[in-house]
């Protein structure tokens, strides 16, 4: 998950810093304002400013990255505030309006219309959606997943991170004053947000900064318990008008939601005959050596058997003929997941990749956290799953956040163009990493069987499923329960909403992307394989595809079809 895409690195595993540290200065790193973006120099003064816009509302989006520096901001959603941010950006759209980008190369028009839809996307935010009047989130999923990134990426800049907590008391007390209709919902994963920025400020050196935040964090903790006590509505959409917006404007889809609905009604249909044809499911027996080294196991075992297995798959990978992996990507390493992420994605389930900017890094895989209490059956589970994961759910899941699917692809956002690289398309990233679970299989890696078959079509079928109780939650069709109850299929009314399902009030949309992404790189290849034909090359448009990075899927269409962009 990519938001993020969901792209979260940890924070639970990391040591306290020493307080020496804190008096140093370090040389700065890169900057938004100093990257270098290619094209018009126009065009390249509203993109910075675009950037740095987006940046102001969600600091994680530079943090995550590699620029540090920039991400020492905290969202602000006054009245003021929210209308000098609403003219900064009616600005840069009458900017960009006024430029002939339509008569530029490929390449700058889909850099100008990519940035069109971002501007357009944070005005909506901003004066339709106004998700901070009953969201806590707003304010502190961005600065908690600041604070992991910091700390993960950048651990010897805690300047930075007593800058952003410098800038807590402040930004909690206007959240108590602006988050005026909270939802019961809304209130729970606020205290998780706030309980896991706590494990972040608690590991800066001693001193005001940290005080005042520990203090303020402790304040907005029990005022938010103090809601929690009142009769509140259970949750609250965006609405139907909002959500079609967002298909339209920001992922730049080619369906309304009742057609994505449709679409995706059929290929569930599709999917579970082809599960019916199959035969699969025979239990798996520890063999001696896994129950031995089930035994044994600990949490560095635990976590190493995550990092085996994306050993194998790149190993796997490097002999098909699928695409071109690069030799100089970086590693990728599991963690538990860290205590900030688990309110929003629950206990393990994401990653954050190498840094776009400034030093090298290392990606990450988000996994569950060990528990020294499972039983020998449940450690021998963990090692069966790891070692035989070609018959185990841990395959596709593996597939798609290691490689080839997230680390892979934003592993090539180094150098790449920074309009890509910083402002992430959800389509494009979950798209892909669901296409490459299909992918490896496609290529063998995952071997002939019909288990492993079907471990691949069971993980798709989850993601098609998942774009039915976000398109009924957030057009109001169904509510929290209804989607458990069809999710899980108990007895009506007894199934307890979960993470996933959660999701869909605080990311909307986020959960139709793995289908939409992948069904819309679907149509695609075959547009590129029918216009093609005998010169297509499996290899080339998957290259070609990556070479874009993470923007939507119709913009990279125009340009492999030469297409005039949308």
């Amino acid at each position: 998950m990519t938001h993020r895409t969901l792209v979260l690195c940890a924070l639970v595993a990391l040591p306290l810093i020493p307080a020496a540290f804190a008096g140093s200065t370090p040389e700065p790193g890169p900057r938004i304002a100093t990257i270098p973006i290619p094209g018009d120099k126009r065009l390249v003064r509203i993109a910075r400013d675009i950037i740095e816009a987006r940046v102001a509302l969600n600091p994680d989006l530079a943090s995550s990255i590699g620029l540090f520096d920039d991400a020492i901001v905290v969202p602000s959603y006054t009245p003021e505030a929210v209308k000098k941010q609403d003219a900064r950006l009616a600005r840069d759209l009458a900017a960009l309006d006024k430029l002939p980008w339509r008569t530029w190369d490929i390449d700058q028009q889909i850099d100008a219309r990519w940035l069109q839809a971002n501007a357009e996307d944070a005005r909506h935010k901003l004066t339709v959606e106004r998700f901070w009047t009953h969201r806590y989130g707003e304010y502190l999923e961005p600065v908690a997943d600041a604070f992991i990134s910091l700390t993960t990426y950048a651990p010897d800049r805690v300047d930075l991170r007593v800058r952003l907590a410098a800038l807590l008391p402040g930004m909690l007390a206007e959240m108590q004053q602006q988050v005026t209709s909270p939802t019961q919902r809304d209130v729970t994963t606020g205290i998780g947000l706030l309980d896991g920025m706590a494990v972040a400020v608690n590991q800066l050196p001693d001193g005001p900064e940290r005080k005042a935040a520990v203090d303020a964090l402790s304040a907005s903790r029990a005022a938010l318990a103090a809601r929690d006590l009142a009769p509140l509505p259970e949750f609250a959409v965006i609405g139907a008008d909002s959500y079609a917006w967002k298909f339209q404007h920001l992922l730049l889809l080619p369906w309304t939601p009742a057609e994505l609905l449709t679409r995706a009604g059929d290929e569930l249909e599709r999917v579970d005959e082809q599960l019916g044809t199959l035969s699969f499911d025979e239990p798996l027996i520890p063999t001696e050596a896994e129950s031995g080294r089930a035994a044994a196991l600990d949490k560095a075992g635990f976590l190493k058997l995550y990092d085996d297995v994306v050993a194998r798959n790149l190993a796997a990978l490097r002999s098909m003929n699928v695409l071109t992996v690069p030799e100089t990507m970086p590693a990728m390493r599991a963690r538990e997941t860290p205590a900030a992420l688990v309110p929003l994605t629950g206990d393990g389930g994401s990653m954050n990749p190498p840094l776009a900017f400034g030093a090298r890094s290392e990606g990450w895989w988000n996994v569950e956290h060990w528990n020294p209490d499972w039983t020998q059956d449940q450690r021998a589970d963990r090692v069966m799953d790891a070692a035989r994961e070609d018959l185990s759910g841990l395959g596709p899941y593996a597939v798609h956040e290691g490689v080839p699917g997230h680390h892979l692809q934003l592993s090539m956002l180094r150098g790449m163009d920074p309009i890509h690289s910083i402002l992430q398309d959800g389509s494009a990233v979950e798209g892909w990493a669901l296409y490459a679970e299909q992918l490896f299989w496609e290529g063998g890696g995952f071997g002939p069987s019909d288990t492993a078959h079907a471990r691949v079509l069971r993980s798709y079928k989850s993601r098609i499923r998942r774009v039915f109780y976000d398109v009924n939650i957030e057009t109001g069709a169904w509510t929290l329960q209804q989607a458990a109850d069809w999710k899980t299929q108990p007895q009506e009314g007894h199934a307890v909403p979960d993470t996933d399902v959660l999701r869909s009030i605080n990311w909307p949309t986020q959960l139709i992307t793995y289908f939409a992404g992948k069904s819309e790189i679907l149509d695609l290849r075959e547009e590129v394989r029918k216009r093609q034909g005998d010169a297509y090359s499996e290899r080339a448009f998957n290259d070609a595809l990556l070479a874009e990075g993470p923007i939507p899927i119709a913009l990279i269409r125009a340009k492999l079809l030469g297409l005039p962009v949308p």
